[in-house]
């Protein structure tokens, strides 16, 4: 498949947060659009992917959380270049300007006086924007709050000595023959789904739709999922191979999935939100809830993990509808920049953009 589908940033239950320092660390040549034309930006890239498409080779889409029908850019792994959306809110101009090849600039095309009529519009439009953003946090962060309630009581019901030795089994299975010569650096993080408007979203099926082996992992809160899959890709760097890392949507500091590109294999979470079950013949399921559980806490505690379940799916509905109303004012605002625009400008723009990037 040459087009594999990802989140560059995610709305959190840690706020916004954005994984574009994993793509200055492992792309060489980074250029920049920005520009307060995201719907512009967006064809641009999209431009840029089928020029490189139509060569057979593959491409990163990095869709916008806040709009995944958007981008935030696109990658070029096997060129080594990544084209990335300037924003404040990602802060790549301003923390890596020193490793950035050049910067595209859209507001050229601008008409600043008419910006300047529709100023007090302007400014109010983007404080309700971040304002609503602000408010569906704090929900995603009362969500993660309830989340760790429901982790605390399946936890006392874990069994870690049977954890660890379900770990140390995968990983004598994933490891036991391979023996390299340390890889090159990939993007090392990103994230496979997000909190959109639209409710969670991801990108599973098709980032691992060519590769060998996947392990689903399932289980409870706190059954060891995550840790699983950060130990298994400790001992992959180890041993000297690759490693790509795809956080929570929620908690990005929780892991929900690793990919060893050289063996072909994804270990994931498969649980909610993001249920994945077996589909293609080598998927293998790894079940810590029957493994290393003691299966009665269900029972035990079945009135407060319905209370918490409940309470959860609560905050979470109210984050994302915060999501939809700035993404309904953002519409409105991208509007009156559209309007402010001198069309013949933003052609020479793009055309020029279009050029050098598929010339490079």
């Amino acid at each position: 498949m040459s087009v594999k589908h990802y989140f560059l940033d995610g709305n959190t239950s840690k706020g916004y947060v954005s994984l574009v320092n994993h793509i200055v660390n492992a792309i060489n040549n980074v250029y920049i659009i920005k520009g307060s034309l995201k719907s512009e930006k967006t064809r641009i890239f999209k431009q840029l992917s089928d020029h490189f498409e139509k060569q057979g080779i593959e491409i990163y889409w990095l869709h916008n959380p806040s709009d995944e029908k958007k981008l935030d850019g696109i990658v070029i792994p096997k060129k080594g270049i990544a084209i990335i959306a300037g924003s404040e809110r990602n802060g790549i101009e301003a923390k890596f300007s020193n490793f950035v090849a050049k910067v595209f600039d859209l507001d050229e095309a601008l008409d600043h006086l008419q910006l300047v009529i529709n100023k007090n519009a302007i400014i109010k439009m983007q404080t309700e924007i971040e304002q609503y953003h602000e408010e569906a946090y704090a929900r995603f962060a009362k969500g993660k709050e309830i989340h760790e309630k429901k982790e605390e009581l399946y936890i006392a019901a874990m069994d870690f000595d049977k954890a660890n030795k379900v770990t140390a089994q995968l990983a004598a299975k994933l490891f036991h023959n391979v023996s390299v010569a340390p890889e090159s650096r990939i993007v090392e993080q990103l994230f496979f789904g997000a909190a959109t408007p639209n409710g969670p979203i991801n990108f599973i099926d098709n980032i691992t739709s060519d590769l060998s082996k996947r392990y689903i992992i399932k289980g409870r809160s706190g059954s060891g999922k995550s840790t699983v899959m950060r130990k298994i890709g400790k001992y992959a760097e180890n041993v000297g191979l690759a490693v790509q890392y795809f956080p929570c949507g929620l908690d990005p500091n929780s892991l929900d999935m690793i990919i060893i590109p050289t063996l072909s294999v994804a270990i994931l979470d498969g649980t909610a939100p993001h249920v994945i079950d077996p589909s293609r013949p080598n998927d293998e399921v790894i079940d810590m809830f029957e493994l290393c559980m003691d299966q009665s806490v269900d029972k035990k505690y079945d009135q407060e993990f319905h209370e918490l379940h409940l309470a959860y799916k609560q905050e979470m509905k109210q984050g994302t509808k915060f999501l939809q109303e700035a993404k309904k004012v953002n519409d409105s605002l991208e509007l009156i920049f559209e309007e402010a625009t001198n069309q013949t400008i933003l052609r020479e723009k793009t055309n020029q953009i279009l050029f050098e990037l598929t010339n490079e």
